[in-house]
């Protein structure tokens, strides 16, 4: 709180000279000799002042000047001085302080203090009337008597001042002015000017305990309408609060005033409260709001409140209003944003339906239809039985195959019960005019002579990894003709033919391949179909210039090779494991890696295709304990895995099997895709599982470094047969 608060109005009264007083901001300025300009305004000397001391009131005289406002300066500067006091002024007061303790008091008060002493100062003497001010007058009048200690308590006292011209010596007239200082003014009085200095919009003072201190006539009125008869001493200020309309009735009017209470008490802090209250007049609810600031009784010094209580219904009618206008606001919004999004999928609605108009126009303009690279193995029957359950079920077949069944039931040579464009479609489409041919060959057994690569080959021109094949490979190459038997001879109906294909193309793409479905279409053939047709795909025949009419021979020892009899180990297993072999090599990302050349590739397909070759159903362990021929012959160790390896290199040994040529692959690669396959056979047995799985585990998660490198067959044989 600021050590000085004043309020002035203007009051009739003498007319006083014009005078200036010049301020600085640092230093003070002392006021100046002013020679008598008017002759019509009285000038005072000091016997004239004699007169004041028959006044009952407190009357000083004191010369115009300014408090210094930095204490930059330590030199001793000339300040306000008491020119006059009355004996009441001396009685109350004491007497006046030498200039050096005035000075010493002035350095002594804080800023803001000397800064409120300035201005009140600057506003009494600069007027030509009577100017009456309420001013804590301890803090005004310390400086200038030595009766007013620095712990006296604010005193807001009303002050009359007026201009005056003193003549202090011969010729020389000064600017001074005269303090009447009212101290018999009334308790009310005080207490109302305080409120009035502190904001002029309250109209209520309360003690902390809730006592009435101070009202205007309007706010004791608006008290009196909520308790009509009451008396002034009976209006508190939890009353104010008892006037709400609170949903929570007593309860929460308590709660709020108990609140209010601490905010301003406790907190020190100026307290806003909406309040809703019913109109006696009308009985609407309105809304006011209370405002309270904290501050001190003028009169005892203590804690006190200022409240102003005013009617903000108006306000409320137009914040519900604006709350109602942007639910309005926000639903359109939603609305529009609906609009949008239904407005956005009608254009892609429409954006597709103009795409399938532009296609069905294209189809009808050209007469023909754009070859599909999927193979279609359906019939005409299938294709008009499948546009008739469209119609029946509801729906719109489209325009173009409509117009495609139109073209074919309308040919004459069109078998029904034969898929279209057949042999098209094996010679022209995915699968490529070479693998086209062969399949062609197998399924509807039409033998041709294959182009067999003839070559004169000395036995004693063999390097040695060669030599154990040289014999066989001498006879193959001494075959002047070579007829490939019929391969899928009275296999299966012409009927079956598009499922077999279908198969075939789902086998090449899918790890969820039907295996047992492709074992019922090719009865007695389905491992030797299979893994032709597989190997094909995967591009691993390219380059290795294989004998492919006596391989197809060799498949077909191969499947004859798996006892149909036997529960699992049968060509259905194997040709399973040949499809899986395959996704993995093409789909696995082995191919992709390059982490097997051609030949390891061939020896891994090899590998999964003899791993279970005449397996008579028993395992090892059955073997061994009754000493079986087999386990006899390699000691115990895998006698089935090794028997499986040796057995079907017998039948490869044959004449009319050995499709590998001198031109396919160099001793050193046929070498190497034997030991890979043998590998990866052996690695079959289960009781090598743990073993193999551990070391795979540690090459895939290595602890320390180079504690586990990948051995050569790891890196060169992952672990793809069972």
């Amino acid at each position: 709180m600021s050590c000085l608060r004043h309020a002035s109005k203007w009051s009739r009264g003498n007319v006083a000279d014009d005078f200036g007083v010049v301020l600085d901001s640092v230093q003070y300025v002392p006021s100046v000799s002013v020679p008598l300009a008017d002759p019509f305004v009285k000038v005072w000397s000091v016997s004239d002042f004699s007169i004041l001391h028959e006044f009952q009131k407190p009357v000083v005289v004191v010369s115009a000047g300014t408090y210094e406002l930095s204490h930059s300066s330590h030199r001793e500067q000339a300040t306000p001085r008491v020119v006059f006091q009355n004996a009441d002024c001396q009685r109350r007061f004491g007497l006046p302080r030498s200039h050096s303790a005035c000075y010493a008091v002035v350095t002594s008060m804080s800023e803001d203090c000397r800064r409120a002493l300035r201005d009140w100062e600057l506003q009494v003497t600069r007027g030509r009337k009577v100017q009456q001010s309420t001013i804590d007058i301890y803090s005004v009048l310390r400086p200038l008597f030595q009766g007013i200690a620095s712990d006296r308590p604010e005193c807001l006292i009303r002050v009359e001042s007026k201009p005056i011209r003193v003549e202090t010596a011969a010729g020389q007239v000064h600017t001074a002015v005269m303090h009447t200082v009212d101290m018999d003014a009334s308790t009310e009085d005080l207490r109302m000017t305080a409120m009035y200095l502190r904001s002029p919009i309250h109209t209520l003072m309360f003690s902390s305990t809730g006592a009435l201190l101070g009202a205007n006539f309007s706010a004791l009125d608006a008290c009196r309408l909520h308790t009509p008869g009451a008396a002034v001493e009976s209006v508190t200020l939890k009353t104010l609060f008892d006037m709400g309309l609170y949903p929570g009735g007593e309860l929460e009017a308590q709660s709020a005033y108990e609140e209010a209470l601490n905010a301003v008490f406790v907190m020190q802090l100026t307290w806003r409260h909406m309040q809703p209250h019913r109109s006696r007049r009308d009985g609407k609810t309105k809304w006011s709001m209370i405002e309270m600031w904290p501050m001190n009784d003028p009169v005892t010094a203590t804690p006190a409140v200022l409240v102003k209580r005013y009617n903000i219904t108006q306000h409320k009618e137009l914040e519900a209003q604006l709350s109602l206008r942007q639910g309005d606001l926000q639903r359109q919004k939603e609305d529009l944003e609906q609009a949008s999004v239904t407005l956005q999928q009608e254009k892609l609605r429409l954006q597709q339906e103009a795409e399938k108009l532009a296609q069905q126009l294209q189809a009808v303009l050209n007469n023909k239809f754009v070859r599909r690279n999927t193979f279609d193995a359906e019939t005409p029957i299938d294709k008009t039985l499948g546009y008739l359950e469209t119609i029946i079920s509801g729906g719109v077949p489209p325009l173009q195959q409509a117009l495609e069944l139109h073209t074919l039931l309308s040919q004459s040579d069109t078998n029904l019960r034969q898929p279209v464009g057949l042999e098209e479609q094996l010679l022209m489409g995915r699968m490529g005019s070479d693998v086209g041919q062969s399949m062609l060959q197998m399924l509807q057994g039409n033998p041709t002579k294959p182009q067999i690569h003839r070559s004169t080959i000395e036995t004693d021109e063999l390097p040695a990894p060669w030599s154990p094949y040289a014999h066989a490979t001498a006879e193959a190459a001494a075959l002047t003709a070579f007829e490939v038997p019929t391969f899928l001879d009275s296999l299966v109906p012409a009927s079956l033919i598009p499922e077999v294909e279908h198969l075939l193309h789902t086998a090449d793409s899918s790890w969820q391949f039907d295996v047992f479905a492709f074992a019922e279409a090719t009865p007695g053939h389905t491992l030797s179909v299979l893994f032709f047709y597989l190997v094909k795909q995967s591009g691993v025949l390219d380059g290795l210039y294989l004998d492919e009419g006596k391989l197809c021979i060799f498949l077909q020892k191969m499947d004859r090779g798996y006892d149909p009899s036997t529960p699992y180990h049968s060509s259905t297993h194997v040709a399973s494991v040949v499809q899986m072999t395959h996704m993995l090599l093409c789909h696995g990302g082995i191919v992709k890696s390059k982490a097997m050349d051609r030949p390891l590739m061939w020896g891994t397909y090899w590998a999964a295709l003899v791993h279970d070759y005449e397996h008579g159903g028993l395992n090892n362990d059955f073997l061994i304990k009754t000493a079986h021929p087999l386990a006899i012959t390699y000691s115990d160790h895998s006698p089935l895995e090794h028997h499986h390896v040796a057995a079907a290199t017998r039948v490869f040994l044959q004449p009319e099997c050995m499709y590998i040529t001198p031109q396919s692959m160099s001793p050193e690669e046929v070498g190497n895709a034997r030991n890979c396959a043998i590998t990866q056979v052996l690695g079959t047995d289960m009781k090598k599982h743990f073993d193999i799985l551990s070391r795979f585990q540690v090459w895939l998660n290595p602890t320390p470094v180079s504690q586990h490198a990948p051995t050569r067959d790891m890196k060169l044989h992952p672990r793809g047969v069972r």
